[in-house]
């Protein structure tokens, strides 16, 4: 008789172990999982909203000079390249001319803005628009 009420006792021994132990997992886990403190940012916003593709490439490198605390140079070395694009039309041609390989286009705009001595910025940017043909 004593072993059908520790057999029948067993399942709420198991229960109440259960539940203690996940009490005890609770709040051990709830001292691992606080959260850590986040760095202060400055949140740098775009002065001006603008909208489509072009909007999206200019906001875009405006957050990384901006973030890189390289403005006044990126923005010069840009209107570097416009105004060599001007002067030159067979250099405008060629950003713009999707009969030359991607591969070409890349590797001479690597070169020609590397020794000019551009931010990686400038680069990466112009070699974002000469990858998608902008």
């Amino acid at each position: 008789m004593a072993a059908r009420h520790l057999r029948s006792g067993l399942p709420l021994l198991q229960a109440r172990l259960a539940a203690n132990e996940s009490a005890a997992v609770a709040q051990v886990s709830r001292g691992l999982a606080t959260e850590a403190d986040k760095p202060k940012e400055n949140k740098i916003k775009v002065p001006k909203a603008l909208y489509g593709g072009t909007g999206n490439y200019a906001s875009a490198l405006f957050l990384a000079a901006a973030n890189a605390n390289s403005l006044e140079k990126v923005e010069s070395e840009i209107l570097d390249v416009v105004g060599a694009s001007k002067k030159s039309p067979m250099f405008s041609q060629f950003m713009k001319d999707t009969s030359v390989p991607k591969e070409t286009r890349v590797k001479a705009i690597t070169e020609i803005f590397s020794e000019a001595g551009f931010t990686d910025i400038t680069k990466k940017f112009l070699f974002v628009l000469v990858n998608n043909l902008i």
